[in-house]
């Protein structure tokens, strides 16, 4: 999925490539984590700026049981 730097992205959003990734990929939601974090932000949180960071975390907490 190509991203552009058009701005912050939402929780919503996450929360929807979290399921893409979960269900293409069979992974948990902690393996997805860690690949979503590695695309989006190549391991740096504010490489996209703290809101869309934020909203990010917020949806990997919604998967948390």
């Amino acid at each position: 999925m190509r991203v552009n730097n058009s701005g912050n992205l939402s929780v919503k959003y996450f929360q929807s490539y979290f399921y893409l990734v979960m269900n293409t990929q069979g992974m948990n939601h902690k393996e997805a984590r860690n690949l979503i974090f590695q695309r989006f932000f190549h391991q740096d949180p504010m490489l996209r700026g703290k809101t869309t960071y934020i909203n990010f975390e917020k949806a990997y907490k919604s998967f948390e049981f």
